[in-house]
C-alpha cells in the first residue's frame, strides 16, 4: 500500500507540470544544449531536455514520402534517469489500409535486466506484440485485437515457462471484452471515443495532417485497463534548425488525463512522430 500511495503522490505532482516554451532556432547540438539554461518547462520532465545527451548527435531522418495511413516506423526506447537517457528497448509500428479500416501491427520490447553473471542469470526481455484492427477515424478506435506478451532472452526467442500470455479482445457498444487465458473480462468505457496507448503515435500524426488541435477520449492501456478523460492538445508550433540547412517545423502535442503521466509528442512537417517523451521513458524515431 505504501508503494501504491507513493505512485499516486508522484502522478499527482507530475500532473501539475505544464507546457513547453519556444525552442531556440539553432542546430541540434547548440539548440539542445541551450535547453539546459533556458529550460523547456519548470521541471524539464516532459521535454527534449531529457534527450539532450542524445540529440547533439542525432541525425534527422530524411524521408522523401510519408503517409499517415500506410507507414512503417521504428523507434529506439530510452529510460530517463535524471539528465541521462539510457537505451532500454525498441518499438515498431506498421499501419496499412484494410477496406474502410486500418490494420496496425506493433511490437515493443524492453530490457528486463542486463544479466548477472556471478549468479548465472541470463539477460532477458519483456516483449509485447500484436495486431489491431481499427476504424479509420480520429482516435483509431480499436475494434478487435490479438496481443501476445512474454518474457524471453531475445525478441525471437521462446517464452520462459509460464510467462506467455495471449489476449484476444474486441470493443463494441461501450464495452471492452478481453479473453485472456480462457477467461472473459468485460470493462465499460461509456460513450467516449476510444483509442489505445501504442496507437497514439499514429493518432497525433493524423491530428497534425488534419490540423486538429484537440481530441478527448478514453484509452486502452496495454489492452487490459481503461483510462477515461484523456486529452491530446496542440501546445505550439516550433521551428528547429536540424543541421545541413534543414529548417523543420514541428507541432508539439501533449497527452494528459486520468491515470497517465503527461506525455509530449513532437511531430515534424511530414506528419511523422519523431519523439515521444514522458517522465520515465522516451521513443526516438530511428534515422
Amino acid at each position: 500500500m505504501k508503494n501504491l500511495n507513493n505512485r499516486r503522490d508522484f502522478l499527482k505532482k507530475m500532473g501539475t507540470i505544464a507546457g513547453l516554451t519556444q525552442l531556440p532556432l539553432m542546430g541540434w547540438a547548440e539548440g539542445f544544449s541551450a535547453l539546459l539554461s533556458e529550460g523547456v518547462n519548470p521541471s524539464g520532465e516532459f521535454s527534449l531536455l531529457k534527450l539532450e545527451n542524445l540529440l547533439s548527435g542525432y541525425q534527422y531522418p530524411v524521408a522523401e514520402k510519408f503517409t499517415t495511413d500506410s507507414f512503417s516506423s521504428g523507434y529506439k526506447l530510452y529510460n530517463l534517469y535524471g539528465g541521462n537517457a539510457v537505451f532500454g528497448g525498441e518499438f515498431f509500428l506498421k499501419s496499412e489500409i484494410k477496406g474502410k479500416n486500418r490494420l496496425v501491427d506493433f511490437s515493443i520490447w524492453r530490457m528486463a535486466n542486463s544479466g548477472i553473471k556471478k549468479n548465472q542469470i541470463p539477460e532477458f526481455k519483456y516483449i509485447v506484440s500484436g495486431k489491431v484492427e481499427c476504424k479509420s477515424d480520429a482516435t483509431l478506435t480499436p475494434e478487435k485485437w490479438k496481443v501476445c506478451s512474454r518474457i524471453a532472452t531475445s525478441e525471437d526467442g521462446p517464452a520462459f515457462t509460464n510467462t506467455g500470455l495471449l489476449n484476444e479482445g474486441a470493443a463494441r457498444n461501450g464495452e471492452v471484452i478481453n479473453k485472456i487465458s480462457g477467461r472473459q473480462i468485460k470493462k465499460s468505457f461509456g460513450s467516449m471515443p476510444l483509442s489505445w496507448k501504442w496507437g497514439l503515435v499514429a493518432v497525433v500524426q493524423n491530428m497534425s495532417e488534419s490540423s486538429v488541435n484537440e481530441l478527448q477520449f478514453a484509452t486502452l492501456d496495454e489492452f487490459d485497463a481503461i483510462h477515461e478523460n484523456q486529452k491530446i492538445r496542440l501546445l505550439k508550433n516550433v521551428k528547429i534548425d536540424c543541421g545541413k540547412d534543414l529548417l523543420i517545423d514541428f507541432k508539439v502535442f501533449e497527452l494528459s488525463g486520468d491515470g497517465v503521466l503527461p506525455t509530449v509528442y513532437w511531430v515534424d512537417n511530414k506528419n511523422r512522430t519523431l519523439f515521444v517523451i514522458s517522465g520515465m521513458e522516451a521513443f526516438v524515431l530511428k534515422a
